[in-house]
């Protein structure tokens, strides 16, 4: 399912896609208690952050309950090797419309 157009430099772009639902086990992420499940919106990959001897990255995203309804949105850190990639957004294809045969 795609998310809605966004407007950017004053110009309409393309919706893209919605990250599925991921749930992460207490040990991968700081600061919470038993296992969370997030709908990511952005992950910081610029500024990795070492805590405890790895790598984490800042993470945003809305929690899901077990039920599949939407919550709050939050900032976690995850460790680096949990985080998703980002869900590949399709492009257009151009077509060519030919009025004779070729």
């Amino acid at each position: 399912m795609a998310s809605a157009p966004r407007v950017r430099d004053d110009r309409l772009r393309p919706s893209r896609p919605r990250w599925p639902v991921h749930e992460f086990a207490e040990a991968d992420y700081c600061y919470g208690i038993g296992p969370i499940r997030l709908r990511v919106v952005r992950v910081d990959r610029h500024r990795p952050i070492p805590h405890e001897g790895e790598v984490w990255l800042a993470v945003q995203g809305i929690v899901v309950d077990p039920d599949g309804r939407e919550g709050a949105v939050r900032e976690v850190l995850i460790r680096a090797g949990c985080v998703p990639v980002p869900p590949v957004g399709k492009r257009t294809r151009l077509r060519v419309l030919r009025d004779t045969p070729v």
